[in-house]
């Protein structure tokens, strides 16, 4: 295909050879292009250095240095919040107010937000137009591109399967507080979210977490290209008064108050291919995703407990990998893994119980699965191995387990 004619993906994305030629002095170089927002080399700077003289008005938002990413997310994800906010008739100088940002500022690539930012401006669009359903006028301003790097990933992936388990492990890159899952059941896959402890107001205003869940479904269809609709969705808040037409446009009804967010779709739709990828670039840029990220999480302050948990829970079934496998995924030999493990009291085997536990509870809750089904998910030999390991846990077998909590209001 001639290079003039790229096409990355839906909505008639496509990249002239001048665009091309930036992604691949990024990738060959390791810089930044500058239409991939928030991605830095392997010479950017690993401490986070004064400030630049050009702040915003309240000096919470500065330059996307690594350092600082736990706490501040991508510009560039406000764009589709201020397109819902300006649909229901508030003024941009309102948003930006809100955002506490001037424009030219957050139009810079570089630049990351702090989170309590979004709460300000989602709040505002509640206030205003908490009867619409806002998740939907989400999902239809959104375009993958203009996320940068991680856009240019999903949309040259193979098909929704692959883009859905990249998109899980380099979001981080744009948010890395929310937390997504991909769980891969018998003719079935789902997406779970979770939010940070910290954002339980995405919760209590219901709207957000809806429009993450159906922005995935929409952006779905669009690289795709089929109207395929989702098998299952659930939330944990309750229902409201725009729930009815998120429920059309997603064309399956909404499981509110439930325990968990998340998606399901059937086999059929996670093998859709994605329309006009390509896949060779999309390897590249994974690749070039992955040890960003990589490189990022290395100056994150968080323990080796979490580091390791996290790696288990990610994969569809507890139990597949080793120590040396969990060790080369968080590029470090597996005598310091285990030795990092030891200096915060924990063993890699009694995190991996604690995966199983956890999940276990969660499938039961769920009641969608046999539990022949799910003792294999968790990675036991036989049923009665799940069994005795969920007597040890919990007290009683799985069903008496499952009884108990369907008893509770």
């Amino acid at each position: 295909m001639p290079m003039s004619r790229w096409p990355l993906g839906p909505g008639g994305w496509r990249v002239t050879v001048a665009a091309a030629v930036v992604i691949g002095r990024f990738l060959l170089e390791g810089g930044i292009a500058p239409h991939m927002p928030g991605v830095h080399g392997p010479g950017a700077p690993t401490h986070c250095p004064r400030a630049p003289p050009r702040i915003a008005r309240r000096g919470d938002v500065r330059p996307c240095w690594p350092a600082m990413r736990p706490q501040t997310l991508q510009s560039s994800l406000f764009r589709p919040l201020f397109q819902v906010g300006m649909s229901l008739g508030i003024a941009r100088e309102r948003l930006l107010e809100a955002v506490g940002v001037d424009e030219a500022l957050l139009a810079r690539p570089d630049v990351r937000v702090p989170y309590a930012a979004l709460q300000r401006v989602w709040t505002l669009l509640v206030e205003v137009g908490g009867s619409e359903p806002l998740a939907v006028r989400l999902a239809q301003a959104l375009e993958p591109t203009h996320v940068g790097l991680v856009g240019y990933v999903l949309v040259n992936s193979p098909d929704l399967r692959t883009s859905l388990q990249r998109y899980c492990r380099i979001h981080a890159l744009l948010d890395p507080r929310t937390t997504w899952r991909v769980l891969q059941l018998p003719g079935m896959m789902r997406v779970e979210l979770e939010l940070d402890p910290r954002d339980e107001w995405a919760s209590r205003l219901k709207h957000p977490v809806e429009g993450l869940l159906v922005a995935m479904v929409a952006s779905g269809r669009e690289l795709s290209g089929e109207d395929w609709r989702p098998t299952r969705v659930c939330v944990t808040h309750p229902r409201h008064a725009a729930s009815p037409a998120v429920e059309e446009f997603l064309g399956v009804g909404i499981e509110y108050g439930a325990s968990a967010n998340l998606v399901q779709g059937d086999e059929a739709a996670a093998n859709l291919p994605i329309r006009h990828a390509d896949i060779e670039l999309g390897n590249l840029l994974h690749a070039r995703a992955e040890a960003e990220l990589a490189r990022v999480e290395a100056h994150e302050v968080r323990s080796w407990r979490e580091r390791v948990a996290e790696v288990l829970a990610a994969q569809p079934r507890t139990g597949d990998l080793i120590p040396a496998d969990v060790a080369a995924r968080l590029a470090v030999s597996e005598r310091t893994l285990q030795r990092r493990l030891r200096e915060e009291g924990v063993t890699f085997a009694g995190l991996e119980d604690a995966v199983r536990r956890d999940r276990a509870f969660q499938l039961l809750r769920d009641g969608q699965l046999p539990h022949f089904e799910i003792a294999f998910l968790l990675g036991f030999s036989d049923p009665s191995a799940f069994t005795r390991a969920f007597r040890r846990w919990s007290g009683m077998p799985p069903g008496q387990w499952q009884v108990s909590q369907a008893a509770k209001p």
